[in-house]
């Protein structure tokens, strides 16, 4: 799955490095020659042929030096160089230097911007994804990917739109959101098959098989399968013919079909080892030793296991051996160019050794009539010094060993803590279940750090539906408990105990809080709790009640419909924004101890209601570095109310990410939308 993606992100790159056309279908050799041989007279030029040789390198070091050749120039022409910057990331990304690479796409997307080169910066953008993917931080890459398919949608490039969307899809792959991977690729495959293009229409196919199969659906996946091989084999696209054949084989073992499953492995098998595909002849050893073991054949599983094993072995060493190599090749790289600087010298080397040679005549004078009193001297510093050493070699281990102990703790936290962020996903609503209840909708969910202090919640009861956004005391993993705390409060609460009344479930949820915190009130206690706007949505009588703590509802309706709570926002369109205020006391001990204030109203098809916690406004950045605000916050939504909510949600992304800018994410930032239809 992993080599489809890489195959998509450079079918991007490809296009975009065709669009420097200096010298059409020469090699690198010849385009060295014209540069080395003052062929290239003007900079304007030379610009192009230097992004040219790093376009057509494979070597990284090549690719970073004319590349960074091609940014100074650039930058003595005052000329834009964003896509030097992308070949030189091309050529960090290649050496596996992640962050270096990161850096290198980022500056080519703030140029693309610069100069007004949305395409390019949505194709940065992608580079960016694909490096993130690397680095396995698939929310970054989501976020990326998604600014990326929208500047595309708008400029219509479709060969870029389907490759981002090939890869969107293969992130949400792997992020476990197999269905919207599938929904991705499905698109994707409308616009190959639209544009003809059969390669990349079979590597969607393949890879949509094997999302079938993580979804337990094994004849789509190998339905798909089947068709992507028999094209690629058309295309004689070996190396991915043989991949899907060893994925093709793993859905046959889950269908219980061995035999067959063991004919098409042993199939990819001979290909892997017909063309040299070490990993793959790995791959399906691996799965043919497990079908052999299956149907009781333990001698030709033993054989599979042990070319498993020598493969993965060689693998190993072969990366060990081109590491060696490429030390090797850095090592008589730096002594030649010792040799040749120390030739250029040459002349000022013997003035200063003349220099040199007279200062230490006097100095060894100077020496030897201090030598006996500097001997008798040095045998005490001696003897002082070798009780610092093992006092200092003795420190120096026991930090070493400290330093250990701290990795290892931090690397065992770190593992309960995104064990804790996949507990705490699985704890809040699936899309499909806030599809089905709400209907048109947009959730945007950034926790600032691994776990969050802010949540979600809904369920439908009484044939009413009860829908939540809170927001706990801190943020990060005491947060992240009471969120948790909170989320079991409301299933007690709601589905067990069937109370709807808003005002009522906050009572109820305020003294459950209480009462496992065990708070008292006391002097100098710690205040823990949460803020939490609420709702209760009953269709058939289009009926909504709302009750809050500290948070409110926004509600956007048209003009000519009535008022509801403070008018607070109107732009001279069709549409108002009013603000249905919650109570000032928060869920959780607090000088404030009053009933809930419950709050019904009328709803109409078109409405559109808001809840959310205080991050996206608190955030801090834009140009005088100040929050964003609620002010601002409200003009943003009236503004984007014309959107659906599924578009309005990527621009609230674009425009929090624009808005922050060099600023870390302070809070956890929680923003629900929801449309009557």
């Amino acid at each position: 799955m992993h080599n489809r993606f890489i195959s998509t992100v450079f079918f991007v790159i490809f296009v975009a490095i065709n669009s420097i056309t200096v010298v059409k279908g020469q090699s690198t050799d010849s385009l060295l020659y014209l540069l080395n041989h003052n062929f290239i007279k003007e900079d304007t030029n030379r610009f192009k042929f230097l992004c040219k040789i790093a376009a057509k390198s494979i070597d990284s070091d090549t690719i970073l030096k004319y590349s960074e050749q091609a940014i100074t120039l650039a930058d003595k022409l005052d000329h834009n160089p964003a896509a030097a910057y992308v070949y030189k990331g091309f050529g960090y990304l290649n050496s596996g230097q992640l962050a270096s690479a990161l850096e290198c796409f980022i500056s080519a997307a703030d140029y693309y911007k610069t100069y007004g080169n949305y395409t390019g910066m949505a194709a940065a953008y992608t580079y960016l994804s694909e490096t993130y993917n690397q680095q396995e931080n698939f929310d970054n890459a989501e976020f990326y990917l998604k600014i990326a398919v929208e500047i595309f949608r708008k400029e219509k490039d479709e060969i870029k739109l389907a490759s981002a969307l090939h890869n969107l899809g293969y992130t949400n792959y792997c992020m476990g959101q197999y269905d919207t991977a599938l929904n991705l690729y499905s698109e994707t495959i409308e616009i190959y098959q639209k544009l003809g293009i059969m390669k990349e229409y079979a590597f969607c196919l393949g890879n949509m098989g094997l999302v079938y199969s993580k979804k337990s659906e094994f004849q789509k996946a190998e339905d798909n399968l089947l068709i992507a091989i028999a094209i690629l084999s058309r295309e004689g696209d070996e190396r991915a013919v043989t991949q899907f054949m060893i994925e093709y084989s793993a859905i046959l073992q889950h269908k219980g079909e061995i035999k067959k499953g063991i004919a098409t492995a042993k199939a990819g098998f001979g290909k892997a080892e017909r063309n040299n595909f070490l990993e793959y002849e790995r791959d399906a050893a691996s799965r043919l030793a497990k079908l052999y073991q299956i149907s009781g054949r333990y001698d030709s599983a033993f054989y599979y296991q042990s070319i498993f094993i020598n493969a993965n072995d060689s693998i190993k060493s072969l990366k060990t051996v081109q590491k060696m190599a490429d030390l090797r090749t850095g090592f008589e790289v730096a002594k030649k160019q010792s040799e040749v600087d120390v030739l250029e010298k040459n002349k000022l080397i013997q003035f200063i050794v003349i220099i040199g040679l007279a200062f230490i005549l006097l100095l060894a004078i100077g020496l030897i009539l201090m030598y006996y009193y500097s001997l008798k001297r040095s045998r005490k510093l001696s003897a002082a010094l070798d009780e610092r050493r093992i006092l200092l070699e003795r420190q120096s281990q026991e930090l070493k060993d400290q330093r250990e102990e701290l990795k290892l703790q931090k690397e065992e936290i770190i593992s309960s803590i995104n064990y804790a962020k996949y507990i705490q996903s699985s704890l809040l609503p699936e899309e499909e279940k806030l599809e089905s209840l709400l209907g048109e909708h947009l959730v945007l969910y950034k926790p600032k750090d691994i776990v969050s202090g802010d949540f979600y919640w809904i369920s439908y009861i009484e044939n009413r539906t009860v829908i939540a956004a809170a927001d706990c005391t801190g943020h990060g993993v005491p947060g992240a408990f009471m969120s948790m705390l909170g989320t079991a409060l409301l299933n007690e609460i709601v589905n067990k105990e069937y109370i709807t009344h808003p005002g009522v479930i906050l009572r109820h949820l305020r003294k459950g809080v209480i009462n496992s915190l065990q708070q008292k009130g006391e002097r100098g206690e710690q205040k823990d709790g949460m803020d939490i706007a609420l709702c209760t949505l009953d269709f058939e009588n289009m009926k909504l009640q709302f009750a809050g703590a500290n948070n409110p509802l926004f509600l956007i309706r048209k003009s000519d419909l009535g008022e509801v709570g403070m008018l607070r926002c109107e732009l001279g369109g069709d549409y108002k924004l009013y603000e249905i205020k919650g109570d000032l006391m928060p869920i959780g001990i607090s000088d404030r101890m009053d009933n809930f204030t419950f709050h019904e109203i009328d709803i109409f098809k078109g409405d559109t209601f808001y809840l959310f916690s205080d991050g996206f406004v608190d955030q801090f950045g834009g140009p005088s570095n100040r929050k964003f605000g609620y002010r601002k916050f409200r003009e943003q939504l009236l503004i984007n109310n014309s959107m659906s909510l599924a578009e309005n949600k990527v621009y609230l992304e674009k425009i929090l990410y624009d808005w922050m800018g060099d600023n870390g994410q302070i809070d956890d930032i929680l923003v629900i939308g929801f449309r009557i239809g």
